[in-house]
């Protein structure tokens, strides 16, 4: 009797603590929390759960119940218990800058944050980042040129042997593919040859994709992570099928670390050849050099390295071939050009106006990532207009909404690549448009973010997406035409990090023909 006695006074008082604590906890977020005088929701403002609810239960909605907030309560809201959001896009650079200390948020860096892209510290970032660096400048990316356009030879072939065949082909599983080939061979030496692969390794996109639409659980419950890596992987992949693939991800991964860390040390001498023999012979500290760190480094390069890539030439071939017009302009141009080089390289593609600016506007209908990208300024308060944000805490701004405001881009879901043209060069039919000057409009061109934090792999991804148009888009190269696709498989109403359309969207399917040129 006296233990029950006992354990019901532990549990009233394990009660009566929890009550406790989350009334204080309550009082403080809503009225002593260093944001609390900023606009927003009271329930935003008390609990996770009100993001929860959007972005889980609801599958990637909050980023635009966000912009409902805005038109409520103003350009800047509090939209959780520690974020501040800014709706203004000429607030961009002030928050996304490479001229102060910044620092990523905790929160939102919880899978992967001993890789370079989840480092929350400043300091460390900038050691991580600085090892890589030299991997993605443009002169790497140029000397990798070879190693692409032998992938996107690879697939050019491969889709070949659809042509006329009547067969539908899902280009954004091949874009994907093609991505995923780059960036490994990049990284360890070995491609995937995902393109070789029967259907262009559908399993692949998918994992990508399931990984993507999960980002918002494993962000909520950071917690949920550590347990399914302690787990035993047998047991986790019986109750959780996406679990098992990405854990034969990272063995993946974390094997081909290991074998790259047991090559005999007459290798050096090739050592900055891909980017995980240079990191294990760079002059990182050998703290930095373990399995585990690396492996994480190696999930991050390989998916952002395939997943933002792959859909951006899925938007932009939808649409060259969807809009006959923009379409012929581009084949005059590389026609033209193909007079003059008899090999279009990246630089010469890169200087060819409308195909430039076809890339331009891809980049800008595909957004990069769609999720907000936080950031903290630890030791300097920031000012906007007439509100002081604290130092310390994460303010962020969705860069997809930037891209698509109507004041600095008129008609802003339309694929218009003549509004990166100089006015002189756009055409009578877009004189009253209002679009503005190209070197004002690139000032927000933002897919790639910006500030010491920015997208690493922006050149590598320029390369893959001029090389692969091309020489997919060439003159007497092969024919294409859609298959079962419309806008609602390419226009984003799901943000699970990376834009997606609807759920039950296939992406983006074609028939390949020969061209005309080609079988006459």
């Amino acid at each position: 009797m006296d233990c029950l006695v006992a354990l019901d006074g532990v549990l009233y008082l394990s009660v009566g603590f929890f009550i406790a604590y989350f009334l204080a906890l309550s009082v403080y977020r809503i009225h002593l929390s260093p944001i609390s005088q900023f606009p927003g929701p009271k329930l935003a403002a008390w609990t996770f759960w009100y993001e929860f609810y959007f972005d889980v239960y609801l599958q990637g909605k909050y980023a635009w119940k966000i912009q409902g907030l805005h038109r409520k309560y103003g350009p800047i809201v509090r939209i959780n218990p520690e974020e501040l959001h800014i709706d203004d896009a000429g607030f961009y650079d002030k928050i996304y800058t490479g001229n102060r200390r910044t620092n990523k948020w905790h929160w939102s860096a919880k899978m992967t944050k001993t890789a370079a892209v989840g480092t929350t510290d400043h300091d460390m970032h900038r050691l991580r980042r600085a090892a890589l660096n030299p991997f993605f400048s443009k002169q790497s990316v140029g000397h990798l040129e070879d190693t692409i356009q032998l992938s996107i030879d690879r697939l050019c072939f491969r889709l070949a042997c659809f042509a006329d065949s009547g067969m539908p082909v899902n280009l954004s599983d091949a874009f994907t593919a093609v991505s995923g080939d780059v960036i490994s061979s990049y990284t360890f030496g070995k491609s995937y040859n995902l393109v070789e692969q029967d259907g262009f390794a559908p399993e692949w996109r998918k994992l990508m994709l399931d990984l993507s639409r999960n980002t918002h659980l494993m962000k909520q419950f950071g917690w949920a992570y550590v347990v399914l890596t302690s787990i035993p992987q047998a047991l986790v992949a019986f109750f959780h099928p996406l679990s098992r693939a990405l854990f034969e991800l990272r063995n993946g991964i974390s094997n081909q670390v290991d074998t790259i860390k047991k090559i005999d040390s007459n290798f050096k001498s090739q050592s900055r050849s891909t980017i995980f023999h240079g990191l294990l012979y760079s002059s990182l500290p050998e703290s930095e050099k373990g399995t585990l760190r690396l492996t994480d480094e190696g999930l991050t390069i390989i998916g952002a390295g395939t997943v933002t890539t792959a859909h951006t030439l899925a938007v932009i071939f939808f649409h060259l071939l969807s809009e006959p017009k923009i379409f012929s302009k581009l084949q005059e141009e590389l026609t033209s050009a193909s007079q003059r080089k008899t090999t279009l390289h990246w630089d010469h593609l890169s200087n060819l106006p409308y195909l430039s600016a076809i890339v331009s506007e891809g980049l800008r209908l595909s957004f990069g990532v769609s999720h907000r990208l936080q950031r903290i300024s630890p030791h300097v308060p920031l000012q906007y207009k007439d509100w002081t944000i604290p130092a310390g805490v994460p303010v962020s701004m969705t860069q997809m909404f930037i891209m698509q405001d109507p004041s600095i881009f008129p008609r802003p879901k339309e694929f218009i690549p003549e509004r990166w043209l100089e006015p002189r060069h756009r055409g009578d039919q877009f004189r009253d448009y209002g679009f503005p000057e190209p070197r004002l409009a690139k000032k927000f061109l933002v897919p790639f973010s910006r500030g010491l934090r920015a997208c690493l792999g922006v050149n590598l991804a320029y390369a893959e997406i001029f090389l692969t148009i091309g020489t997919l888009m060439r003159p007497g190269g092969l024919g294409f035409e859609l298959f079962e696709t419309d806008t609602t498989d390419m226009e984003t109403v799901h943000d699970f990090f990376n834009p997606s359309p609807r759920l039950d969207s296939q992406g983006l399917r074609v028939r390949v023909k020969r061209s005309e040129a080609r079988s006459g």
